[in-house]
This record gives C-alpha cells, sequence and structure tokens, in this order.
C-alpha cells in the first residue's frame, strides 16, 4: 500500500515502522487493534488497489464494495471502535459510485448492500445469543454498558492524553512532511494524488475514533499507526535528509519500544515470575481469585468459577461499578463467601480504584487469610501479593 504513493525503499522502511510502533502504543501484548488492523488493512487495500487507482466498471465497485464491507464487519466483532474506519470506508465507496456517474436507485441499492453487509457478523452473533435466551445479556455488553461507565479523574486522562501525544506526534510531523513533499512532486499523477487523498482521509478517521473514544489506555492510539505509518512512506523520497530522518524515526522506535517493553517486564513479570506464582499458588492446590494482578493466573490455576466477571477492573476500577451489569459489593460478598484459597492483589491502592471495593476484600484478608508472596512492580513502590485462606487442608 506505501508503495502506491512512496518508493519501493521508502515503503518497506514504513512496514517496519508500524511494527516498531506497536510496542511503543502498548500493543505488544496483543491488544484488540493489534488484531483488528489487519482486517481494515485488508479493507482498505482492496478499495484502494480496485477502485482509487482505477475506473472500475459498476460489477467490480460492488463486489469490491462487499468484500472490503465484509472485512469491516468481522473487525467489528473484534472491537466495535472500528466502525469509524469502517463508516469512512462507507462513505468513500458511495462517493465512488456517486463519481462513476451511476444512477440514485443503484447507489441506494449498493449503500444497503455494503451496510447490510457490515452487519452480517454483528447481527449473526446477536441472533445466536437471543436464540439462546441471552439476548438482552448481549445488548448490555456490546452497547449499554459503554454509556454507564463512569470517568476517570481529570489527572488521569490529562497523562493519557500527553501520552498518547508523544507516541503519536512523532508520527504525524513526519506524515505530514511525506504528504507535502509527495503531493508536490506527484501533482501530474491522478492515481497517486488521489491514493495520498484516500490515505489522509483514512488517518483522519481513524483520529475521530481515537478522539471520541478518549485517553482511557495508551492502547487506544493503536488504529492511527497504519496510516500514519504509511504515509511517513514518502519521507524516504524527500531530497536532503529525508532517509535519514525516516530510518531514525525506526531505530528510535525500535530502541524506545525496547525499552518500553524491558520496563513492563520489570514491572508486571515475566515467564519466571509466573513460574513463581504457579509455584506459591499450588502449595496446595485451590481456587483462586485475582481482584488485582495478572489474569494468566486463571489460565494456569484453577479459579472454580468464581464470578462471570473475572476481568479485575470489574472490581477494583471505580469508573466501572455501574457499567458491567453486577453489584460489585454483591459479587464480591459472594465470591468471599466461597472462601478462595488464593487471593490476589496490588498494595497500595492505585488512583481509580474502588475504595470502598477494597475495604470490603481487605475486612475479610486482614481476619482469615495470610500473606504468601510479594513482589515490587515498579520502582513507584507499587506490590503484587497474595494472599492464602488461614486453617485450610488441602
Amino acid at each position: 500500500m506505501a508503495g502506491t504513493v512512496a518508493s519501493r525503499n521508502g515503503a518497506f522502511v514504513a512496514a517496519l515502522l508500524y511494527i516498531a510502533w506497536l510496542n511503543l502504543a502498548g500493543g505488544e501484548g496483543g491488544q484488540s487493534p493489534v488484531y483488528y488492523n489487519f482486517l481494515m488493512i485488508a479493507a482498505m487495500s482492496l478499495v484502494l488497489f480496485r477502485v482509487v487507482l482505477r475506473n472500475p466498471p459498476d460489477n467490480i465497485l460492488r463486489k469490491t464494495g462487499c468484500q472490503a464491507m465484509l472485512l469491516v464487519g468481522l473487525a467489528l466483532q473484534i472491537k466495535y471502535s472500528a466502525v469509524f474506519e469502517g463508516v469512512f470506508l462507507g462513505i468513500f465507496l458511495l462517493w465512488s459510485d456517486w463519481r462513476a456517474g451511476n444512477p440514485l436507485n443503484a447507489i441506494l441499492r449498493d449503500g444497503f448492500l455494503w451496510c447490510l453487509l457490515a452487519l452480517v457478523p454483528t447481527l449473526a452473533v446477536a441472533g445466536f445469543y437471543y436464540a439462546d435466551g441471552h439476548g438482552q445479556d448481549w445488548l448490555f455488553a456490546n452497547a449499554d454498558s459503554i454509556f454507564l461507565r463512569g470517568t476517570r479523574t481529570a489527572a488521569t486522562l490529562r497523562d493519557n492524553k500527553l501520552r498518547m501525544l508523544s507516541i503519536t506526534l512523532p508520527l504525524i510531523i513526519p506524515a505530514v512532511a511525506g504528504c507535502w513533499w509527495g503531493l508536490k512532486s506527484a501533482v501530474a499523477e491522478k492515481s497517486t494524488v488521489m491514493a495520498f487523498r484516500y490515505l489522509i482521509l483514512w488517518a483522519v478517521s481513524a483520529c475521530v475514533g481515537v478522539i471520541l473514544f478518549g485517553g482511557w489506555y495508551t492502547h487506544y492510539a493503536l488504529p492511527l499507526l497504519p496510516p500514519l505509518t504509511l504515509l511517513c512512506a514518502p519521507l524516504w523520497d524527500v531530497p536532503n535528509g529525508g532517509r535519514v530522518c525516516l530510518v531514525l524515526l525506526t531505530a528510535c522506535g525500535v530502541v524506545m519500544g525496547r525499552k518500553d517493553i524491558h520496563k513492563h517486564t520489570q514491572q508486571h513479570g515475566n515467564r519466571a515470575t509466573l513460574a513463581q506464582l504457579t509455584t506459591v499458588m499450588s502449595q496446595p492446590i485451590g481456587c483462586t481469585f485475582v481482584y488485582q494482578g495478572p489474569v494468566i493466573l486463571y489460565d494456569v490455576l484453577p479459579w472454580c468459577g468464581l464470578t462471570n466477571h473475572p476481568f479485575p477492573g470489574h472490581f477494583n476500577e471505580f469508573a466501572e461499578r455501574n457499567a458491567t451489569g453486577m453489584d460489585p459489593h454483591e459479587e464480591m460478598e459472594r465470591i468471599l463467601a466461597a472462601s478462595p484459597l488464593y487471593v490476589t492483589t496490588e498494595e497500595p491502592a492505585w488512583s481509580e480504584e474502588n475504595l470502598a471495593i477494597r475495604s470490603q476484600l481487605y475486612a475479610v484478608l486482614k481476619s482469615r487469610y495470610h500473606e504468601v508472596y510479594r513482589r515490587r512492580q515498579s520502582r513507584s513502590g507499587a506490590f503484587l501479593v497474595v494472599y492464602k485462606l488461614d486453617n485450610r487442608k488441602p
């Protein structure tokens, strides 16, 4: 794709740049955009090569739109935040239909078909849940809950937004420079200009999605990486330093990304840490509850289905208190009444924690549990702590 607006070498370096930047944006652990970006790239590339760079006949345009929007629909089933890029692609296809001189009824027919195909995966999943008697559960989890989410503190949101800006700005600046040079040198090549405009609009639509979803987590910036790194590719062809800048940018991404991974390993642990935890929490084997800590413990230790809300943030995050479909106080009481043998937590409380739930948990931990493991999580003084139930025979 980058080769449509840059030389082959510039396109290759831009591809490396995308991989390097995943680590900087928190994607090394496999956040959902790491996976749906692939589907969006596939959909965008179909339209780029078959529609933007050509004047296809109606049947090719319609077929390409069907394939691309079905890919968008699959991306939506990984995470609905892909909707903004999907809407852009749908509008672009409709505009392409209109630009081809097709009558209004044909455009409306194509638009309906493309929208339907984008919704098919979601409708299929929803139909499965409704047929199984869990339609309302599906609707709550996929739609209602996002509007019931609370807000984080202004300080936390500001820090997260600044972090996201620090990640994307080093790509935005060379992308703007590359676009300026590419458009300037490609005035006579209509197809290249169209490709530039298409990729720029893609970047804008991804940016709109990031802005509307807010600065909750650093990995929310991941959808910006494909279009921005594509637009960095023409920097290679800018004389007097363009190649050096692009190579240095990629090298910095690799070095800083490795630094972030090392930091995350120190903070969250590695394979050796997991082995230590598994050993400690297997003497004897018993039910596990992760209030705070690595949820991978649920994959390697018995957790006995203590709750249908295993994600720790459902309990410990204040902003999630009304957005999960359960009362965290009642659910915590039910879990603790089951007397899990091990409970993992972090100390001290973090800035966005639901302190009422924490107090409820620690009242029981102090009376019925004792500490069996403690690991420093970071230089800030946070610890991962494991508590074990008192007087429990194997």
